[in-house]
């Protein structure tokens, strides 16, 4: 047949979308998703049914991405530039492939995965951002910087992440055993550029609303209130019940995904 080899080729996809009009990445019945636009992208551009064989992670309902990571199998020739141009024309708006390239035959986009950031942005002012609001989360109150970055320093390192997942649900994270719930915190920095606060997570692995449970414990003690010492007591604890609530899903990106 033209333009098909016999030969079955690996290809990486790196995509930005926005997460507002999807429930998460995730393929699921009945409901718009990533997973679903991407596959559905995939299945016309090169006119048979597929399926990718994996992603990065799987992006909660109303979370965004920068640079998400996906791979399929294709036994077709097609170049990676004309395998862009073509699955960004029948991709929705809300959704773009950024980059394509053929990799090694056991490259996997989750399993390989050494590290992943996610951001998480605060609009620290009075009054609402109408232009920025469906990125971030309002937070009209003062916030103390310095206590927050004092309480963030206290869960860097590898810990049991339990009193900051919801539900028994886990994400992926290399190597990851079922069930486990130890991560690698490599860095949370903060930053403030005027009006609005950056928060970012570097781990080797989240666990389910992990960030956003952390993001919303770390601006109740910017709030005054919680100490930052109690952060280790949250920790060992062990249970949901001792973090605090869980901040909107609108204000977190999957910022990169480390190789």
């Amino acid at each position: 047949m033209a333009g098909v080899s016999f030969m079955t080729r690996n290809i990486k996809l790196v995509l930005e979308y926005d997460g507002a009009p999807f429930f998460g990445f995730q393929k699921q019945p009945g409901k718009p998703t990533v997973q679903q636009a991407l596959e559905h992208a995939l299945s016309r551009f090169f006119n048979q049914p597929m399926k990718i064989s994996a992603a990065s992670g799987r992006t909660d309902t109303g979370v965004h991405a920068e640079n998400q990571v996906v791979n399929f199998r294709t036994p077709s020739d097609r170049d990676p530039g004309s395998i862009r141009k073509g699955l960004n024309a029948h991709l929705p708006p809300h959704i773009v492939v950024k980059s394509v390239e053929e990799v090694s035959p056991d490259f996997h986009s989750r399993y390989d995965a050494k590290s992943k950031i996610y951001e998480y942005r605060v609009w620290n002012a009075p009054f609402r951002s109408p232009l920025l609001n469906a990125r971030v989360f309002h937070v009209p109150f003062h916030l103390n910087l310095p206590e927050i970055r004092k309480a963030a320093r206290r869960l860097v390192g590898r810990h049991d992440f339990s009193s900051f997942t919801s539900g028994s649900a886990l994400s992926g994270g290399p190597g990851k055993k079922k069930g486990g719930r130890v991560r690698t915190v490599k860095k949370i920095s903060i930053q403030k550029k005027g009006d609005l606060l950056i928060l970012q997570v570097e781990a080797d692995g989240f666990l389910y609303h992990m960030v956003r449970n952390i993001v919303g414990t770390l601006l109740e003690v910017g709030r005054g209130k919680r100490r930052p010492e109690e952060m280790a007591k949250i920790l060992r604890a062990k249970s949901r019940r001792f973090s605090g609530s869980t901040a909107p899903a609108k204000g977190l990106t999957l910022r990169q995904v480390i190789y």
